[in-house]
């Protein structure tokens, strides 16, 4: 008789241990939520992670948005940025893709720099867009521009110059990318310095005359150009421009009076652009700035978690107060949920090997850059 009581103290503590076990890993993981008809996020908590060091444009964006979503997305979560930087958001995007559950409490931000390398197949990119459901992306755009002097004589005179153009970027596998392939359609001879910090001190090397060529981003241009623009010391080039739903390459509503490179080309040579410089500099533009900024769930989340997700977009988009706070954030660019993102994504990231070749041999030819090697 005691000899079976010991064992039945001993078998509901076993059992006991493991039934706490298992409800500790569900509350550690969350892996049992969004199963359930009709759960909301009421008292959750959602990661918002970040690739990126804080205080970037990116982390900027991110942070911006986060009190929308917790006002829109069914039962008022916290949501919480997470900065996980490295790698030029690939560290982070891995992160994300391989270490975080696909619970639906978990949500990452992409942008152009995790866009490309992906596209490209970088060697440290261990993650797949493909296996993530979007949920809102965002617009950007960028405007190339110069010294006054150099532009006086007009366009054809300008492309025409030879070992006077000097461009200081940053490098080459990020937006500098779409601005190079612009000088590269338009058969420009620009000397690029690349290595620069940001943006920022690539615009303070064209004030001080390190740089004759640059370009900015439409926000940077807008508080930081348009006065030396004004002032006489540059003048505007063209916008690098949007590709519409048809894949073609069209004005940026920012800058409605700015030509593509598409207009400046056909201008000067008489005929449409085309060839693998072209088609890169689209597919290029659709990744870094048709779709700037991409947020998203892991696709394997539970369907109800992603369905409340995408409700909340929805509802986000309609909210007067996010319309008129975004202008400055979002750079007055209309953001894209539902079917239209689904195109929009279809057709940015969806690159011919013959065009990801040519990329790849371009960025090994002019700037020794392997990206097997990255």
């Amino acid at each position: 008789m005691n000899l079976l009581k010991t064992f039945y103290v001993y078998f509901v503590l076993i059992f006991t241990c493991f039934f706490l076990l298992g409800c500790n890993t569900l509350e550690a993981t969350g892996t049992d939520q969004g199963n359930k008809e009709g759960h909301s996020y009421h008292g959750e908590t959602i990661s918002f992670i970040v690739p990126f060091q804080a205080g970037g444009g990116t982390d900027v964006f991110a942070r911006f948005m986060t009190p929308y979503f917790s006002k829109h997305i069914e039962g008022e979560p916290r949501v919480q940025v997470e900065n996980i930087p490295g790698g030029a958001s690939i560290t982070g995007t891995n992160e994300y893709a391989n270490s975080r559950p696909s619970n639906g409490l978990n949500i990452l931000t992409s942008s152009a720099s995790s866009h490309v390398p992906f596209m490209l197949e970088q060697s440290s990119v261990d993650y797949n867009l493909d296996n993530f459901t979007p949920l809102i992306g965002v617009p950007s755009g960028g405007v190339v521009y110069t010294k006054a002097e150099l532009a006086a004589e007009g366009m054809e005179n300008f492309l025409s110059l030879e070992n006077e153009l000097f461009y200081a970027g940053i490098s080459p596998t990020g937006l500098d990318l779409v601005t190079l392939l612009s000088f590269e359609v338009l058969e420009m001879d620009v000397k690029a310095v690349l290595g620069y910090e940001g943006r920022g001190p690539s615009r303070v090397a064209f004030e001080q005359g390190e740089s004759n060529i640059d370009f900015q981003t439409t926000s940077a241009y807008k508080s930081s150009v348009e006065d030396l623009v004004e002032e006489g010391r540059a003048v505007p080039l063209y916008s690098l421009g949007q590709i519409d739903e048809n894949g073609d390459l069209i004005r940026d509503p920012q800058f409605p009076d700015l030509p593509t490179i598409e207009e400046i080309y056909m201008d000067i040579y008489g005929e449409e652009p085309s060839g693998a410089a072209w088609d890169a500099y689209k597919q290029t533009v659709a990744a870094s700035y048709t779709l700037n900024k991409v947020i998203w769930v892991h696709d394997d989340a539970p369907e109800n978690s992603k369905e409340l997700l995408r409700n909340g977009m929805e509802k986000l988009i309609k909210d007067s107060n996010f319309s008129a706070d975004s202008e400055e954030i979002l750079e007055g660019y209309d953001t894209y949920i539902g079917d239209e993102l689904n195109k929009y994504i279809e057709q940015s990231f969806s690159i011919s090997p013959e065009t990801k070749k040519w990329i790849i041999d371009y960025l090994q030819h002019h700037f020794d850059i392997d990206i097997k090697k990255l």
